[in-house]
């Protein structure tokens, strides 16, 4: 990683300056630079294991099962495995070859070949032979490069299947727990209204109450009634869907719960007000492309070497006796010490055709880094700004939601003083529901911007002086 660290100092600093000057637009903008930051504002660290940070036990422990079981996250750290051999491969293309060869034979010559002799004999050889290849033009050295990058590139493409498999399961888990909680408003709806709708049924009987009020209270309950199956079945589906990414077999799908607080989960602490744009680099799909771009240009100078002159050296030490006990006395040995050259002059533009692959490659890698950073600038946009809008939009629902159960408590008294129609009631009744459910669904949207948010950022950030010491 410490090797990419060089090109991020002119390419990275390149692309961020042509994408903020292309992307500016008039009006305010949120500060995402360092310098922006306000007076005496201090970024706290936040660790990688960023969900913790919740002070749920149940995320922490959903979260470590995904990530030791997901499938997805097993197939990223297979493609590393793959990776890393191909790079002990490039490694060992650079170090000499050493093999060791035996054989033995017994023949028969021809007598009519003029050879004095003829007849039938035997033939024995043993030795160690050696093959290198000088790198004088970095071909090697540049194929081992480029495998170093495509390793840290597989590294860190599952670093950021790790982020947004942990922001998963936690926008999963919020779902979960605003489904668990609208089930249990509409509970206890039900059970206040079967309650009400038996006694006001003894009113109706008794001919204290018109018809016409008792079937609007046996409507709203019978709708009540329906809404829950559908809130259960969406429940179950969410749960299986967090069970898939858990890594679940299908037979734990179908058995086992997803355990969860009894509690909605509370937020985290406040975000700061500015963020530094150096944030973005440190994302790690940012970091994979242009580890994939270094590896592209790596490539485009192994096919440029190849039209290079290749020089090979080459040694032989060993025995050759008719006689397999005299195979290694001293006048059985034999050596040979080779050096060639190979110069490409004509090969049908396969050179050529290398060549413009790799160059293709790289414009393409470079696309896919300029690409990367601007999508990392636009989801961190679009992350703080859903964040702040889910903030200010549970802050509102709860207000709204305190103050129509308040008005649904001054209808139910005026109705009872028969200042007010039992519809009246009904209404007052259906929106303070109706609001409570927005909550439960804010405080999901709310949990679920938070983690988008550190989703966005790479999964977690350190303080400006933390990060300049390191």
């Amino acid at each position: 990683m410490k090797k990419t660290v060089r090109l991020r100092t002119s390419l990275s600093a390149l692309a961020l300056a042509a994408l903020l000057a292309a992307c500016a637009s008039p009006g305010p903008a949120t500060p995402m630079a360092a310098q922006d930051l306000p007076a005496g504002t201090a970024m706290a660290p936040v660790p990688a294991d960023w969900w913790k940070r919740f002070g749920d036990p149940q995320i922490d422990a959903l979260v470590d099962e995904a990530l030791a079981n997901n499938r997805d996250l097993a197939r990223a750290v297979a493609r590393i495995d793959e990776s890393r051999a191909a790079l002990r491969l490039a490694q060992a293309d650079r170090s000499p070859q050493v093999n060791a060869t035996a054989s033995g034979a017994r023949s028969r010559l021809s007598e009519n070949t003029g050879i004095p002799g003829g007849g039938t004999g035997n033939s024995f050889s043993a030795g160690l032979n050696v093959a290198y290849e000088l790198d004088l033009w970095g071909k090697l050295a540049k194929a081992s490069a480029a495998a170093r990058a495509e390793l840290l590139a597989t590294e860190l493409a599952r670093d950021t299947l790790r982020t947004a498999l942990a922001a998963q399961v936690v926008r999963s888990y919020a779902a979960l727990q605003a489904l668990d909680a609208q089930i249990g408003i509409y509970q206890q709806v039900l059970v206040g209204q079967r309650d009400g709708l038996r006694l006001q049924k003894l009113r109706l009987d008794a001919g204290d109450m018109a018809e016409l009020d008792w079937r609007q209270l046996e409507a709203e309950l019978l709708n009540s009634e329906l809404q829950l199956p559908k809130l259960e079945r969406a429940r179950g589906e969410a749960e299986r869907a967090l069970a898939l990414v858990l890594g679940r077999s299908p037979r734990a799908l179908l058995e086992q719960g997803v355990q969860r607080a009894a509690r909605a989960t509370g937020g985290m602490a406040e975000l700061p007000e500015g963020i530094p744009s150096d944030l973005l680099l440190r994302r790690p799909d940012v970091q994979s492309a242009e580890a994939r771009l270094a590896a592209a240009g790596a490539r485009v100078d192994v096919a440029r070497a190849a039209y290079l002159p290749s020089i090979g050296l080459s040694a032989s030490l060993g025995g050759q006796s008719n006689e397999l006990s005299k195979l290694f006395d001293s006048g059985s040995l034999v050596w040979s010490v080779v050096a060639s050259l190979t110069q490409p002059i004509w090969n049908g533009g396969r050179l050529d055709a290398n060549l413009d692959g790799a160059k293709a490659r790289r414009l393409q890698a470079e696309l896919d880094y300029r690409d990367s950073v601007a999508v990392a600038f636009k989801e961190v946009r679009d992350a703080l700004a859903a964040h702040g809008e889910a903030r200010a939009s549970l802050v509102t629902s709860q207000r709204r939601s305190d103050a129509l159960q308040r008005a649904a408590q001054l209808t139910r008294l005026r109705f009872e003083g028969g200042e007010a129609s039992r519809l009246l009631v009904i209404d007052a009744e259906r929106l303070a529901l109706l609001a409570q459910l927005q909550v439960q669904d804010e405080r999901r949207g709310l949990l679920s911007a938070q983690a988008e948010v550190y989703r966005a950022l790479g999964g977690g950030w350190q303080a400006p002086q933390q990060q300049a010491a390191r």
